[in-house]
């Protein structure tokens, strides 16, 4: 007994006594095998002989072999220099960790880029232009371990007057967050495209109201019944989320090969009238003026969705709703007029529905990025957030963390966009626990990603399907 013990002491004790003992590993630029880049020695501060300059083409990049003598979790810092803020693409062993650089335009700085998961022996890590121009000095790589699950969320939603249905969904999404994440796709054609690969059903089925909005109908859009699908989809155990990829009211530009001013060629059809480039709607404008046409015409879009969400209410069916999404992007109108004015339209949309309406099913779910833009606590439910990245199974650990020092143990975080599917048991080694996670549909959806990645996913404990906890 004393033996195993004693056995079970020596065992731990790399973990009592913490990181502190393994050395970083620090790659340096003159360390690394150079494409179509530069070892330059102008800027000043810089390590070794020289820092890498001229990510300003695609082919732009820099690669490191290293060994690494004890796996795990390390942060990744950057030491760099950029005139302004500037995306990267980072690969390790193949797995995707793009990021930001924020500006430093005189001296290198240090920027912790997340959490990375090193392997035992030979590790490759492969830096790239991605949409900036910088220069690099190096990297380090410090031993640290996973990011701390996130607090406990009171399950109470901001609507007083909330339904028992939607009381319950807040209750079991907070028991489980931080425990398992709730799979999720949009159509139909997804969820059967899991199962044939998986044998697993996703828990969260999604849909759009797009078809729904006045200006689309007026040109002969049919919705095919999208409301019933997602009442069907609850009466069989599903949890429900609805998006409205809203088309602009009214001014649709309506021309297929449109030329902004600023000389770009789009598409600006009827059907694209939730983008931004495809409408000159002013709904600022609108707003400042309760009593004219435009402003009517907001509040009759968002009755004609209302009749949709009451259907799911008189159903029983509580709704994971995420209106105005992306918002901060600006690619939709309801971004186009900057973070005041989408306050402004959220806070309408959220009285008119709740208060006018009186719809108590919804759980007001915000697409987060940029914190400016955040309608408010009083009127937010859960915070969520979309991600297309360029490698699939990137784990998205800088978005978690991002959202996490604004919302932990406040609101829960959900993935309410993915192009493919989450990698849910790698982000939670880094310490990611998404809520949910939402694949987008066709080909950025689950067949995105390879088949045997999509088994492992869906059959890993860490995973919350239909018939789950």
């Amino acid at each position: 007994m004393r033996i195993n013990c004693l056995l079970v002491l020596l065992m731990s004790l790399p973990q009592l006594l913490g990181c502190a003992s393994i050395d970083p590993i620090t790659l340096r630029a003159d360390q690394g095998k150079l494409q179509d880049l530069t070892l330059a020695t102008t800027r000043p501060g810089f390590s070794g002989a020289g820092y890498a300059a001229g990510f300003k083409n695609s082919t732009g990049e820099i690669e490191w072999t290293f060994e690494a003598p004890h796996p795990g979790i390390y942060d990744l810092q950057i030491r760099y220099s950029a005139s302004g803020a500037k995306g990267y693409e980072l690969i390790l062993n193949d797995v995707g960790y793009d990021g930001t650089l924020p500006a430093s335009p005189r001296d290198f700085s240090e920027h912790n880029a997340g959490k990375v998961e090193i392997a035992q022996g030979k590790n490759v890590l492969k830096l790239g232009r991605g949409w900036g121009n910088y220069d690099i000095d190096s990297i380090k790589l410090v031993p640290s371990g996973p990011l701390a699950p996130p607090k406990a969320v009171a399950a109470k939603l901001a609507d007083p007057l909330a339904t028992p249905a939607a009381c319950a969904l807040m209750e079991r999404l907070a028991q489980n967050y931080g425990r398992g994440t709730f799979t999720g796709v949009i159509k139909d054609a997804d969820r059967k495209h899991v199962e044939s690969v998986t044998g697993m059903t996703p828990m969260v089925m999604g849909g759009d109201l797009m078809e729904y909005s006045p200006s689309r109908r007026e040109h002969g859009s049919n919705p095919r019944n999208e409301t019933e699908r997602l009442i069907a989809a609850a009466a069989a155990g599903h949890i429900v989320t609805y998006l409205w990829h809203w088309n602009a009211p009214t001014d649709l530009i309506n021309q297929r090969n449109f030329v902004t001013k600023s000389g770009k060629r789009v598409d600006a059809s009827w059907y694209r009238g939730f983008y931004t480039e495809a409408t000159t709607f002013d709904f600022a404008a609108a707003l400042d003026q309760p009593d004219s046409p435009a402003y009517a015409l907001l509040i009759r879009d968002i009755d004609v969705i209302a009749a949709e969400l009451k259907k799911l209410d008189a159903a029983g069916v509580p709704v994971l709703w995420r209106p105005l999404h992306e918002s901060d992007g600006k690619w939709f109108w309801w971004g186009a007029r900057g973070p005041d004015n989408l306050k402004r339209l959220w806070r309408l949309l959220h009285d008119r529905l709740t208060n006018h309406h009186q719809l108590h099913n919804l759980i007001w779910v915000y697409t987060w990025n940029d914190h400016d833009w955040y309608p408010g606590d009083d009127v937010v439910d859960m915070i969520g957030m979309d991600a297309y990245p360029k490698r699939a199974n990137d784990p998205l650990i800088g978005k978690w963390a991002d959202a996490l020092r604004h919302f932990d143990g406040k609101k829960m975080i959900a993935l309410t966009e993915i192009g493919g599917t989450a990698d849910v048991p790698r982000m939670r080694r880094l310490g990611a626990h998404w809520s949910f996670f939402a694949s987008w549909t066709g080909a950025q959806g689950p067949q995105k990603t390879p088949e045997a990645d999509l088994r492992r996913i869906y059959q890993s404990p860490d995973v919350l399907n239909l018939g789950g906890r």
